[in-house]
């Protein structure tokens, strides 16, 4: 009996410390993630959801000029939040990756947990394979055939680990509104919260406006990144076809350290 109650303290006692080191290793990568002192090595691992050939087709084409528009997003809006570095991203890209392991539908928080755990897992391995120098952060766009005739899953950006799952369009039509979706998910990799209503996935105010002091109010010229999409109305709002009508807003730039 005292064997087995030793036994099952020691377990308890490993596990405790895995959950502090892990715990302690998220916050050291999030601390260096956004002190802004470099820019932020980011990779993008294009990936074709399925065998359809033409998604595969437009993901092995894909190169770093791709996603040019993603880090000049961040270098005009970094300016206008007057943050000292000229480039806070640096975007390249890697093929490095397969398809990721994606979120179990329906768990609960164990389930999500446990998933969150194996993508951690999945993704370092990514990175020891991968002959490009580790990134910051990764993120693994997962390209749907469009002819599918259906929305694809949520994306989503973890803070713990710095990684992101972002589910994009395999068309140049989608090219701008993919980059906003990897902006989005990029961003919550460094702690940005979402800017919109759950429920209506309208723009929450006045956080999620491009500019709640705008006169008429709507319709609003630019949305705000963390709410996705662009304020027309009350009660309306359009996906944006491109990063040129969004913008970083304060409780976001303050969020990711780029205002006190």
């Amino acid at each position: 009996m005292a064997a087995r109650t030793f036994l099952g303290t020691l377990r308890l006692a490993l596990l405790l410390a895995v959950l502090a080191f892990v715990a302690l290793g998220a916050w050291l990568d999030r601390s260096r993630s956004t002190d802004w002192d470099a820019p932020l090595r980011v990779t993008v691992y294009p990936v074709a959801h399925g065998d359809d050939a033409a998604t595969r087709g437009y993901v092995a084409a894909l190169t770093d000029e791709d996603f040019t528009a993603i880090g000049a997003f961040f270098a005009a809006e970094a300016e206008r939040h007057r943050l000292a570095l000229q480039e806070p991203v640096r975007v390249r890209v890697s093929h490095a990756a397969g398809t990721p392991p994606l979120p179990p539908g329906g768990a609960g928080m164990l389930g999500i947990a446990a998933w969150s755990l194996r993508f951690r897992y999945w993704a370092w391995r990514v990175a020891m394979d991968d002959p490009l120098p580790t990134p910051d952060v990764q993120v693994f766009a997962l390209y749907h055939p469009t002819g599918e005739g259906r929305p694809v899953p949520d994306s989503v950006g973890l803070s713990k680990g710095l990684m992101a799952l972002a589910h994009l369009y395999a068309t140049e039509v989608a090219r701008g509104s993919n980059q906003v979706v990897i902006a989005h998910e990029l961003l919550h990799t460094l702690g940005a919260t979402d800017k919109y209503d759950r429920g209506s996935g309208l723009p929450r105010l006045p956080d999620g406006l491009g500019d709640p002091a705008q006169s008429p109010l709507y319709p609003q010229d630019f949305g705000e990144i963390m709410a996705g999409r662009v304020a027309v109305g009350a009660r309306e709002a359009v996906i944006p076809d491109d990063l040129d009508v969004m913008l970083v807003g304060p409780l976001t730039a303050r969020e990711i350290g780029w205002r006190p």
